[in-house]
């Protein structure tokens, strides 16, 4: 992977943030469940940090795989994961895996580096999809993100005072960029997140053979007020998550 700010960013921000507590997996993973629509024999999961959510899933799915970059995460989740999971540390990028699936997750984080390192991870997704198999995909959205530069808050007032975040963009090659750094010590964390209209997905899919069954929007954020709908339209969204088979 050509990038190399996501292992250090990744392990900084889960660091100071940790993971969101069993309900929200669990909610996560009913949802996961329901755009699945199916029953799942197995689950290869991408970018699990600590595996939360696969251990959500795990009491619903037989075997669950999961891939995450940060080793220090992958150390954690084995400590913690029950037996149908299978912990690998590497980069879904050029991670070689010899099992197909029924199911392929990347739960927010999907446009790192540029377009020719996404088709490279989709044309794996295929791959690795079983022949009636499908993925689920989180995507950011251009949009709402082009409305959020240059806006800068308190990652979370109460318990961390002195971390903030700053986001960016990218005009030209439509990236988010999203800083973190302490207050005193000054140190600055940044992930750079390609964002895709739905068309410019469905293309990129297309050059993987896949194929787009359809999409969920997600909510969005009102950076004025500081508060976030759940329900939003396809253009005002964070992010949206396709559901993707072989064509």
């Amino acid at each position: 992977m050509k990038n190399n700010w996501a292992k250090d960013f990744y392990k900084m921000q889960y660091g100071l943030i940790g993971n969101y507590g069993d309900d929200f997996y669990e909610k996560s993973a009913k949802q996961i469940l329901n755009q699945i629509g199916k029953p799942v024999e197995n689950i290869l999961e991408l970018g699990s940090a600590d595996g939360s959510l696969a251990r959500a899933l795990s009491t619903k799915v037989p075997q669950i795989t999961t891939v995450e970059l940060v080793d220090e995460l992958v150390a954690k989740a084995k400590e913690v994961n029950p037996e149908n999971i299978n912990a690998i540390n590497g980069s879904f990028y050029d991670i070689k895996l010899s099992s197909t699936f029924d199911v392929i997750l990347y739960i927010d984080g999907f446009g790192v580096g540029d377009d020719s390192e996404q088709l490279k991870l989709l044309s794996n997704i295929e791959q690795w999809l079983d022949d009636d198999g499908c993925a689920l995909i989180d995507i950011y959205q251009p949009e709402h993100w082009k409305k959020a530069n240059e806006v800068e808050m308190y990652v979370d007032p109460k318990n961390m005072p002195h971390i903030k975040r700053r986001y960016s963009y990218d005009f030209i090659d439509n990236i988010m960029i999203d800083t973190w750094w302490h207050e005193e010590e000054g140190t600055k964390h940044s992930q750079y997140l390609r964002c895709y209209t739905l068309k410019e997905i469905t293309e990129l899919c297309e050059a993987a053979n896949l194929k787009i069954l359809e999409y969920f929007r997600n909510g969005a954020m009102d950076y004025k007020k500081m508060t976030y709908t759940e329900n939003a339209s396809l253009e005002a969204c964070m992010s949206y998550r396709i559901k993707v088979i072989r064509s």
